[in-house]
């Protein structure tokens, strides 16, 4: 699976790109049929200890569907691991869908 980190209003650091890697690997894991992901970074300056400050985007490539998911968090690092249990739920949620059809 092949992973796209971009941003806006900001610069990929090297670290949060590896940390983007590390948690895209949850979703290797669910299955072998994804075809990549796009992951978009952005920081909105607000105030101080506003909430949505940080936003994650998640596209996720299954054959057939797309699945898009969207995370807001205080800190970027806690957007991501959030947008990435989120994209695994609902990637899993279309694979156990489709093993139920077939049956």
């Amino acid at each position: 699976m092949q992973l796209q980190v971009s941003s806006k209003h900001m610069d990929v650091t090297p670290a949060i790109r590896e940390f983007a890697r590390k948690q895209a690997g949850k979703l290797v894991r669910l299955s072998k049929k994804i075809t990549g992901a796009r992951l978009f970074l952005e920081t909105v300056p607000k105030k101080h200890n506003d909430p949505q400050a940080n936003t994650v985007t998640y596209e996720v490539e299954v054959p057939g569907k797309n699945v898009v998911v969207t995370a807001h968090a205080r800190d970027l690092y806690q957007a991501i691991v959030v947008a990435t249990n989120s994209a695994a739920r609902q990637v899993r949620k279309v694979f156990e869908k489709r093993r139920t059809m077939r049956r």
